[in-house]
């Protein structure tokens, strides 16, 4: 693995713990919930990084590595793959324009009704949004992958 990685793994490390220092300081609630949230993102990702660097680093484990990284490259750079994920990403954008345009038309009706005080509901229908899309894509991409094996 590169030295970048573990870089990266050490800046994201530093970020978590600096927003944990932050977030226990903090005497605002709404600040505090999201400096933790930052924290257990750059907690989280730092040390599962640092853990794979010194994991891949290993010496009977370098060998294996470089076979992952061959195989992986090998299925990103194949050709049936890229139209599969062209396919995909096709199918999934438009799926999200017709959600983001119902979400629009949902959220506008809710304010105008009074069913929507505040933007927290706006955050949270936005968030499961991003996680539909998700796990749209991912159907997709497995289905248009059956068609073409």
């Amino acid at each position: 693995m590169k030295k970048s990685t573990l870089l990266s793994g050490i800046i994201a490390l530093v970020i978590g713990i600096a927003a944990l220092m932050a977030a226990i300081h903090q005497t605002d609630n709404n600040i505090s919930g999201i400096l933790f949230g930052l924290t257990g993102c750059g907690l989280g990702l730092g040390i599962g990084t640092i853990i794979n660097y010194t994991y891949w680093s290993t010496g009977k484990n370098r060998k294996r590595y470089k076979e992952l990284l061959e195989r992986k490259n090998i299925e990103v750079n194949d050709e049936l793959n890229q139209k599969i994920r062209d396919k995909a990403g096709r199918i999934t954008e438009s799926i999200g324009l017709a959600i983001i345009i119902s979400l629009i038309i949902t959220l506008t009706l809710f304010e105008a009704l009074g069913f929507m005080a505040s933007g927290y509901l706006t955050v949270v229908i936005l968030s499961f949004y991003l996680l539909i899309r998700l796990v749209i894509y991912a159907v997709v991409f497995n289905s248009v992958r059956k068609e073409y094996l």
